[in-house]
């Protein structure tokens, strides 16, 4: 599990174009927040996400996390890349590659009953959890 604050995610949604939500996760309930932090991590550091080859950071996985336990849906952010991505180089937009295995991974996790598996359950190489 990724442990996180509600603070920290309204500081982060905006960098993704997500400042209805930032305004949203102040008030969530800490069931919520539990469940965005271990999504994120199964986002992130998840070994089917490293099988699946994607890149995901801790940001990016816990925006997309926030929206699929606060709205119940798989939309992609508002803004694909930080400004800080783009001034790297990134390109504005995910490939289409990129795109359905994130889709792929984040299906994955509703695969048994919206629950991806337990922290106990995550092999994640170099990390304690």
């Amino acid at each position: 599990m990724i442990r996180t604050t509600r603070e920290h995610l309204a500081n982060i949604l905006p960098e993704h174009g997500e400042k209805d939500l930032a305004k949203r996760v102040l008030t969530i309930t800490d069931a919520e927040l539990e469940r965005i932090g271990e999504l994120g991590a199964y986002y992130a550091w998840s070994e089917e996400a490293f099988e699946l080859g994607l890149g995901m950071g801790g940001t990016r996985a816990l925006c997309l996390a926030t929206i699929d336990v606060l709205e119940g849906n798989m939309r992609e952010l508002r803004q694909t890349r930080t400004s800080g991505e783009l001034e790297w180089g990134l390109t504005p937009e995910l490939s289409a590659v990129e795109l359905a295995q994130e889709h792929s991974l984040r299906l994955r996790a509703t695969t048994t009953k919206g629950q991806p598996p337990s922290d106990a359950d995550l092999n994640v190489p170099g990390v304690s959890i």
